[in-house]
């Protein structure tokens, strides 16, 4: 009992660096598993290294691409490593033997993948200039349709739950679709001012709560209320709950995400070695955090714990 009340005094955002992973070959991408206790980085060689984050220590490099590595995504109980390539393959890997159980060839390079947050069954797939796809280990394919034919710039997820999967379009248009069927549910758009669309760059949603953040081309951080947006049906226009900005630089974002318990926000600069960190609930810009200069950020991921 003393620990937790300790911990609700103490804040849950870095306050400076911790230190630094010397990877194997240039790392382009990387994820924690469900627990925070093991880091997969996907490099440019096409290894992927699995730290123990505990110990600071690699615990096992497989080599499951011979292009690099752009995307890992973990299975929910930790066993099993989704990644993807710019070879135009996806692979699952068994995390104990490092063993790849599936591989699947797709027609162009593969931008993100992830697992179904709730299933080890499917997992949703986004090819380049292509519909997002929602992909069955057994071989099956859903294909979650575009809101404009001529518009193949998507960024899609699941939702917290794998019961939806979100998307957003060079326009703005953000829609949800049942993952089961593909049948669209809801949809908005993401306005600049009053009538200016602004294109969506990318979307995270919080392990905890029913937030996401949609990252758009006007660096500006929105965070919806999922519940909020579903309620609103096709064409609803819900509210931003937040919208958080560097007000000084305008800066560009990199990569978004959340807190492990979704109270704050975090933003990786696209110019320089640099992260924001803003809490959700008032908006308020609490920490900048700057790395070595002169490098640049390539991913953001937050530790679940």
């Amino acid at each position: 009992m003393n620990l937790e009340l300790l911990e609700s005094f103490g804040q849950n955002y870095p306050e400076e660096a911790d230190g630094v992973l010397d990877c194997i070959s240039l790392a382009v991408t990387a994820g924690f598993n469900k627990y925070g206790t093991l880091l997969a980085v996907g490099c440019n060689d096409g290894r992927v290294v699995i730290w123990d984050f505990m110990t600071r220590g690699i615990s096992k490099v497989i080599s499951a691409h011979v292009h690099p590595v752009c995307s890992v995504s973990w299975s929910r109980n930790g066993r099993k490593l989704l990644t993807a390539s710019t070879d135009n393959t996806v692979c699952i890997i068994d995390v104990a033997t490092g063993d790849t159980d599936h591989r699947f060839r797709f027609p162009s390079p593969i931008l993100r993948v992830q697992y179904n947050p709730r299933s080890l069954s499917n997992f949703l797939v986004c090819p380049m200039r292509h519909p997002a796809i929602v992909v069955g280990v057994d071989g099956s394919r859903l294909i979650i349709p575009l809101d404009d034919e001529a518009d193949t710039t998507i960024s899609a997820l699941f939702d917290r739950r794998g019961l939806h999967v979100f998307t957003g379009n060079s326009k703005g248009r953000v829609t949800v679709h049942r993952a089961s069927d593909a049948q669209l549910v809801a949809s908005f758009r993401v306005t600049q001012g009053a009538a200016s669309t602004t294109a969506i760059k990318s979307m995270e949603f919080a392990r905890r709560g029913d937030w996401f953040l949609v990252n758009s081309a006007d660096r500006i951080i929105r965070v919806y209320n999922s519940t909020e947006v579903l309620a609103c049906g096709i064409e609803g226009e819900p509210e931003p709950i937040q919208k958080l900005q560097d007000l000084v630089n305008k800066t560009m974002w990199k990569k978004c995400c959340f807190s492990g318990d979704g109270e704050y926000v975090c933003a990786g600069s696209s110019r320089q070695h640099a992260l924001y960190i803003w809490d959700k609930t008032n908006g308020n810009l609490v920490k900048i955090l700057h790395g070595t200069k002169g490098e640049l950020l390539l991913d953001v991921v937050v530790s679940k714990v």
